[in-house]
């Protein structure tokens, strides 16, 4: 079954009569980063090492006293206010991410739930999300996952063909993508969701058109479709600039782009998002979060929050951030409390990836800027509409056209 409708979704109380939670301010939202991966895919750029035995326990033990300063920080008013004994932190979503969460062993993965579980009530969470690999993942795990509260799991599957997935460096075949879905059926999940990938080089539009192919007949709730970034530093945008490959033509990364928007709409995976594709009710939740610019606690190496209109990153490289943690040092690389005006411009860019759009009226409520009236604003949607890019629906709300999606961050870019 969907899950409930997004709009009625509210925190859970930490307290008896707890003042009201601002979603702009109140971490609504819990990502920790687990950064053990099998190998290191030659386009990624996250914080990420391979796995070793005698890593997981060092780092998870930092996580655990990250993780309880910054919950006793955020419950610190409310625990002083209160005369019973504060429950857990209850935020609607958590998701780990990575790396590749699913790499650690079931009895790493133990000592991490356990630890979770004494400070966040996960009982109450509305969505619950774990990354995947399909080469890291077994019957056992997964119905070990299941049991510990987790309820929607995410493959990174990037593609259906072998070629690609040696050229992204990917560990597992075609066929355990297929197998990796079968199997999380099989234990439970309801809801799934796999990655794929397009604007590769040596990607034809008939492979993609296959992997989209394949990807629908799986039946997932829901299917994330990145175009390829070229980030510094990595080994495929080093074979780029060495000339042992080639990337596509930005006409053709565009094409890619509309493909994808064309089958999957016709597959009925309607767009929600520049990048992902759902059955109604199966959105992702924990990423709204992040697209509607609204609060989220960040725990881990590398990990970024955003809490009282504060963003915090933590240090990338993993010795630094388990050592500041270990001598009770923050362990934020940067931080940036941003002006109202700054909140409100960087929101407006973010909601804009919404397909729903931006209604003005709602979107001065929460955030002060009269994007109707404001002459900077306005001046660049109605540039942008007087092309065919942007549009106003009959509605009011102002979006992208689906003609203008394909570049869209040229578009946003204007607006921050």
């Amino acid at each position: 079954m969907p899950q409930e409708p997004l709009t009625q979704s509210s925190p859970t109380p930490a307290a008896a009569n707890p003042p009201p939670r601002d979603p702009r301010t109140w971490p609504a939202g819990l990502y920790i980063h687990l950064p053990f991966c099998a190998a290191i895919c030659t386009y990624c750029d996250f914080a990420s090492e391979l796995y070793s035995p005698e890593r997981p326990r060092r780092y998870l033990v930092a996580l655990e006293k990250e993780l309880a300063a910054k919950v006793g920080r955020q419950f610190q008013s409310e625990i002083q206010n209160s005369k019973s004994k504060m429950e857990r932190y209850s935020p609607r979503t958590i998701f780990l991410g990575g790396g590749t969460p699913s790499a650690l062993s079931i009895g790493e993965l133990t000592h991490f739930f356990d630890m979770l579980e004494k400070y966040v009530d996960c009982s109450k969470v509305e969505e619950f999300t774990i990354e995947a690999n399909p080469g890291s993942t077994d019957a056992q795990k997964l119905e070990f996952l299941l049991k510990r509260g987790v309820k929607r799991i995410s493959f990174g599957v990037q593609s259906f063909r072998p070629h690609l997935l040696k050229l992204l460096g990917r560990i597992h075949g075609a066929d355990q993508g297929r197998e990796a879905v079968a199997l999380a059926r099989a234990a439970g999940f309801r809801n799934v969701s796999i990655d794929l990938m397009h604007g590769l080089p040596t990607q034809s539009r008939d492979d993609l058109k296959r992997d989209l192919d394949e990807a629908l007949a799986l039946g997932t709730e829901h299917i994330s479709a990145y175009g390829l970034i070229y980030e510094d530093g990595t080994p495929l945008k080093g074979a780029v600039e060495a000339g042992k490959i080639a990337r596509l033509p930005p006409e053709e990364e565009a094409a890619h782009y509309r493909l994808v928007m064309e089958r999957m709409e016709a597959g009925g995976l309607p767009q929600y998002e520049i990048s992902n594709y759902a059955k109604p009710g199966y959105e992702a939740r924990h990423n709204i979060i992040y697209w509607r610019n609204e609060a989220y606690m960040g725990v881990g190496v590398s990990a970024a929050g955003f809490v009282n209109f504060e963003r915090a990153t933590n240090h990338y490289e993993m010795d630094a951030y388990m050592s500041a943690v270990e001598r009770g040092e923050d362990p934020a690389a940067s931080r940036e409390r941003l002006s109202p005006e700054a909140r409100a411009r960087e929101s407006l860019v973010l909601e804009l990836r919404l397909r729903a759009g931006v209604d003005p009226a709602e979107f001065y409520a929460r955030w002060g800027l009269d994007i109707e009236h404001d002459s900077a604003v306005r001046a660049t949607l109605d540039k942008y509409r007087s092309v065919g890019l942007m549009e106003q629906t009959a509605a009011g709300r102002w979006r992208i056209t689906r003609e203008g999606l394909p570049v869209a961050d040229g578009i946003l870019s204007e607006l921050v």
